[in-house]
């Protein structure tokens, strides 16, 4: 592994190390809970599509029937969300896979509970490396030696990315790999800063609509249901508040079941906190969400997770998932 990763792995995991300090234990802190029982839980999330059944959720009322008060946490990748979730400053999280594999490598004490999102035949294009019209990038080939972003390094992004690539003849170690939030991607490649950015809706649709052209689809070249994401909280927390979990996975899964049914309602809610133009997200691509676990698709990122030097032994994945029970 070079320098670069070894020492943004160190980076990440000692961000973590810093939340269990601080948070001295109050990952199990009980749920603040107040006179009509209803329980105020921060939850960590990207602004991107993938979160956009939590918050029908919430519109709809699931939460609230589960006598749950969501406080959506914007951040920028799930490397950001695990220390906040094991800290005990929120007490659920939005995270890759990826992620939570190479933090459960580490000895974090954290557990996926409810599936996030992920692709499946017909719902797979919401994720995909892009580059200008003009660009000189022809196809995937033309990728060597060029600069590509990813919302975070060394992650599902670039984790499936480096797969895909050597999938299609082309040596991943030829690629430099740079760090941009999606938000800022568009910015990014309109400027020349970088040769390609691998987008996530609804920013896929804002490039496309600029010229951009797709070169690569990372997540369908990797699985073809891939389990890109999954909802967890820390182990000290379930432990403490096992029905405040088990309430917030039936809120959850309610949820996904919903968007699944109602694509038109996940482009409408969009706007709310991706902070894009109606029309935008009314054209987007939608993405599958499981409300079932991809257990071989986890374990195909924990395979490619060793395989690129991002954990040194696989992880089991019956320990990672913990779903709740009852």
């Amino acid at each position: 592994m070079g320098t670069i990763r070894r020492r943004r792995l160190r980076v990440v995991i000692a961000a973590v190390a810093v939340g269990l300090a601080a948070g001295c234990g109050s990952g199990g802190t009980s749920a603040q809970t107040d006179a009509e029982g209803v329980t105020t839980v921060k939850v960590g999330l990207i602004p991107i599509t993938d979160v956009a059944p939590l918050y029908l959720g919430v519109q709809k009322g699931f939460f609230n029937a589960q006598k749950l008060k969501i406080e959506p946490q914007l951040a920028a990748g799930g490397a950001a969300i695990v220390p906040a979730v094991v800290s005990n400053s929120n007490q659920f999280g939005f995270s890759n896979n990826v992620s939570l594999i190479v933090a459960k490598s580490k000895g974090v004490p954290l557990q996926a509970i409810t599936p996030g999102v992920g692709i499946a035949p017909g719902n797979n294009e919401a994720c995909q490396v892009l580059v200008p019209d003009d660009s000189p990038i022809r196809g995937v080939k033309d990728l060597s030696g060029k600069t590509l972003a990813v919302n975070t390094l060394n992650n599902i992004g670039d984790v499936t990315i480096r797969a895909a690539l050597e999938k299609k003849g082309v040596d991943p170690g030829t690629v430099k790999f740079t760090e941009i939030g999606f938000p800022d991607m568009v910015t990014a490649i309109e400027s020349d800063r970088i040769d390609a950015a691998w987008e996530c809706e609804p920013f896929v649709t804002s490039l496309l609509q600029r010229g951009a052209r797709s070169v690569l689809n990372n997540y369908a070249e990797t699985h073809p249901n891939l389990a890109v994401a999954s909802y967890f909280t820390s182990t000290a927390y379930a432990e403490s508040n096992p029905d405040v979990v088990r309430r917030f996975d039936a809120a959850v899964r309610q949820s996904l079941e919903y968007a699944n049914a109602h694509p038109d309602e996940v482009r409408k809610i969009l706007p709310s906190y991706a902070k894009i133009p109606a029309e935008q997200a009314a054209k987007i691509k939608m993405i599958a969400w499981p409300t079932t676990f991809q257990r071989d698709s986890i374990e195909e990122l924990v395979r490619l997770s060793q395989k690129y030097e991002l954990i040194e032994k696989p992880v089991s994945v019956d320990d990672l998932i913990q779903e709740p029970k009852g």
